[in-house]
């Protein structure tokens, strides 16, 4: 099993690694949209890849909808590596926002991978909904060490 490390995108090139997994993933693979899934919060987010040795294999975003509350989205890893990737992922979304004064993180994820997320520690909220014709689940994560509001 390869080595892989978790940090924030570094330069234009890595930004470019993680929008391209992005497209391969969720437009060409899956068909959750037509032509590129990015979006405004792209412009803000904290983009997180998942390197082995320097080769970006994956990545997820964070940002910050508002003071404590942070959101992760576009969790997106390379066939060969996901059954490695994807939780070193989740786990350094998890931290970034927990640095930046977040006390709890929100996650809209394909039905199919709310089991997963739960075994994060995740838990769902709210009911099932269609996003781009395919069940979502909204997932929650209370972040020890941030603070609340009072």
């Amino acid at each position: 099993m390869p080595d892989i490390i978790c940090r924030p995108a570094h330069g234009a090139h890595e930004l470019a690694a993680c929008y391209d997994i992005r497209r391969k993933i969720f437009v060409d693979e899956q068909g959750l949209f037509n032509e590129t899934d990015r979006d405004d919060f792209d412009k803000h987010a904290i983009h997180i890849v998942a390197l082995s040795k320097t080769e970006v294999v994956g990545t997820v975003r964070v940002y910050q909808e508002r003071p404590g509350v942070w959101w992760g989205g576009r969790l997106a890893v390379k066939k060969k590596y996901r059954g490695m990737a994807g939780r070193l992922l989740i786990q350094r979304a998890v931290e970034t926002a927990r640095e930046n004064g977040g006390h709890s993180m929100y996650a809209n994820v394909l039905l199919e991978n709310a089991a997963f997320f739960r075994r994060l520690k995740w838990q769902a909220g709210g009911t099932v909904f269609t996003y781009q014709g395919r069940p979502h689940q909204l997932m929650k994560r209370v972040l020890l060490g941030g603070h609340p509001p009072a």
